[in-house]
């Protein structure tokens, strides 16, 4: 208890020093991108009008490079006709006045020609000052042009390092939403566990108070027998030693009688505990024979965001086991039983450590699979991700670990283990790569390849294109590094929204594939078994989330109502013993199929909000979950096989 508020009071100091840093961060951020904007706007603005008037000069000094050769040739052709109508006119002789005439022509011609060549020479004068301008004027462009993409490639350095400083408090914004849903987290079930202790206080108070009545009854009873017997002995006149000696002795007795009794009461307690303790263990083993789909509820702590933050509407029986609703609707509780219950202060630990068998499974050759189902809020991704990498980790991260430590404890018996991990998840009906990023050669430009649900050879279903990560086994540290990298990757892919129930609600249905592969280098033996871990996206009702107003929103929910519909409908089947079961309905029943078929192993993990405006929806995830753990799905077939050694 202590540690937990040490905890708690040191992720609040983190917080509010994380929030403190943030702030000037983003200030300064924002200041530096609205000047680099406006600059780099007026930068592009210049640029642009300096590369346009570069294009205009560069079409005038073209078209007076063409006019300057128009002209040249023009005067070459000039000075050629001057040159023969001189070279006429000398070598032609006066001999009639038509000569004459011709001479005087002749001459004119030539005084016009001289003019027309003076006046192109003139013209390509000025062509040629006019080409000198403009080339100064291209010049001066250039040297300015050059200047204004020195001043812009400063911009982007500075823009850079800014864009690095918005990476870092982006980074810190990751770590404060971390610490702040780990501190949401703790606070909750701190709050819970505070709760546990009165009751459990109270209780014990009340069985105290009763055991001293009692033991004060008894006491006067034999206080009582002790003086009857002195009466009746006649030793009331003896002297006061004697009585007091037999006081001590009878006392003396009395202690002894209580501490017999405290004695077999602790033993007659350990007893039930032993026995209780083998009664859940035939019955788990019962269930695995029968093939029964385990189902497990859990039930939130309260939270700051909920309107209620007191008489939670479920209680918890001191069984483990057995639950109580109150139904807010019709004023009336209702009992269920299941093979666990966990109260609001149960934390992941405890939680993991009723489900690590069932994971062990996954190692052993099994098609395992646990989907957490319940309404939206109800902590369903919280159960299964969890958050950070301390005491508040979810099901994944630790099914993993405890595979990664069992594979290497496994390798004194020649175990070699290989695990690869996919994450998809089913929005609107439709499959999508999580960790599609993270594939080799991926582009982002790249439109993502469409995935199909196929059969292999042997019968075994696989999406078809889904990324497999292959998770280091020999180093554990590694490995869940590598776990903690491709969660990440696929948090950030995965569609989610806010709504009135929920600020962070999935959208979508997510599978976690763990994917195992064992050889055993002595007996020839190979192991396949696959762990899928789903979170279900959560059931709402319209009126309540507010999706109805929203035409994307409605969509996604009816999308997630259809396919949780279709869940129900091949629990219905199963339970009924129908001879056909409608897998092929959704994509997540169909993707399901290989455990929910007798192939594999099934546990659904039911999550329930205490408040009492929840209650209608967590009697409806309850009667579900009745239906569900009655279906019989025979027992599991391991993928287990051996070949001939060689001699």
């Amino acid at each position: 208890m202590k540690e937990m508020q040490q905890r708690v009071d040191q992720l609040e100091k983190e917080k509010i020093a994380l929030s403190m840093s943030k702030a000037p961060l983003e200030n300064r951020f924002r200041e530096k991108e609205e000047a680099w904007q406006k600059e780099s706007t007026r930068l592009y603005q210049d640029i642009d009008a300096l590369t346009q008037a570069s294009k205009e000069a560069d079409e005038r000094y073209r078209d007076l490079e063409v006019k300057y050769e128009a002209k040249d040739e023009e005067a070459k052709q000039l000075r050629f006709a001057v040159l023969k109508a001189t070279s006429s006119a000398n070598s032609s002789q006066p001999v009639d006045n038509s000569a004459w005439s011709r001479q005087l022509q002749n001459d004119r011609d030539v005084a016009e020609l001289r003019e027309k060549l003076r006046y192109a020479e003139e013209e390509i004068d000025s062509i040629r000052l006019a080409k000198a301008s403009v080339e100064s004027e291209l010049h001066g462009t250039k040297i300015e042009l050059d200047a204004l993409v020195r001043n812009f490639e400063e911009l982007q350095r500075e823009y850079d390092d800014i864009a690095e400083s918005t990476s870092e408090n982006k980074e810190a914004e990751i770590k404060l939403e971390i610490l702040t849903t780990t501190h949401i987290a703790t606070s909750a079930q701190l709050n819970a566990v505070r709760e546990d202790l009165a009751v459990t206080k109270a209780r014990s108070d009340a069985v105290m108070e009763a055991k001293v009545a009692e033991h004060r009854s008894e006491v006067e009873k034999l206080k009582f027998d002790i003086s009857v017997l002195k009466t009746r002995a006649g030793k009331v006149a003896d002297n006061d030693t004697s009585l007091v000696e037999t006081d001590v002795e009878d006392d003396a007795v009395l202690r002894a009688r209580i501490e017999e009794r405290d004695r077999k009461i602790a033993e007659l307690e350990s007893q039930v505990l032993k026995g209780e303790q083998t009664r859940r263990q035939m019955h788990n083993r019962i269930q695995e024979l029968r093939g029964n789909v385990r189902v497990f509820v859990r039930t939130r702590p309260f939270l700051p965001g909920d309107e209620q933050t007191s008489d939670s509407s479920i209680e918890v029986g001191p069984d483990g086991e057995s639950m109580s609703i109150f139904d807010s609707r019709s004023g009336s509780p209702h009992d269920f039983t299941f093979d666990k219950v966990f109260a609001p202060s149960a934390g992941q630990d405890q939680v993991f450590s009723e489900v690590s068998d069932f994971v062990q499974s996954a190692l052993d050759g099994y098609n395992v699979c646990l989907f957490s189902y319940g309404q939206t809020g109800s902590g369903k991704t919280h159960t299964m991700q969890g958050s950070g990498n301390g005491a508040m980790r979810g099901i994944i991260p630790r099914a993993v670990e405890q595979i990664l430590d069992q594979a290497r404890a496994s390798r004194a018996q020649k175990w070699e283990f290989k695990m690869s991990a996919s994450f998809l998840e089913i929005y609107n009906e439709d499959l999508k790569d999580l960790l599609v990023s993270m594939k080799q050669g991926a582009s982002s430009g790249k439109a993502p390849t469409k995935l199909s649900i196929k059969r292999s050879k042997e019968g075994d279903s696989y999406v078809d294109g889904l990324t497999e990560v292959v998770i280091e086994t020999e180093d554990a540290a590694a490995g869940m590094s590598q776990l903690d990298a491709l969660m990440a990757v696929a948090a950030r892919a995965r569609s989610v929204a806010s709504t009135k129930m929920n600020s962070q609600s999935s959208r979508s249905h997510s599978v976690f594939m763990l994917h195992l592969r064992g050889y055993n280098r002595d007996n020839g033996a190979t192991m396949q078994g696959t762990l899928n871990l789903c979170d279900l996206a959560g059931s709402e009702r319209l009126d309540r989330s507010g999706a109805a107003t929203d035409a994307k929103r409605l969509r996604e929910t009816q999308a997630i109502n259809k396919s949780l519909s279709c869940l129900g409908d091949v629990f219905t089947a199963l339970a009924q013993r129908s001879s056909h079961v409608p897998y092929r309905n959704s994509k997540l029943t169909y993707l399901l199929q290989d455990c929910l078929s007798g192939d594999g192993k099934a546990m659904m993990f039911v999550n329930l909000s205490p408040t009492t405006a929840s209650s209608g929806e967590s009697l409806c995830s309850l009667r579900f979950a009745t239906r569900v753990n009655s279906v019989e799905l025979g027992k599991a077939k391991k993928h287990i096989s051996y070949s001939r050694q060689k001699n």
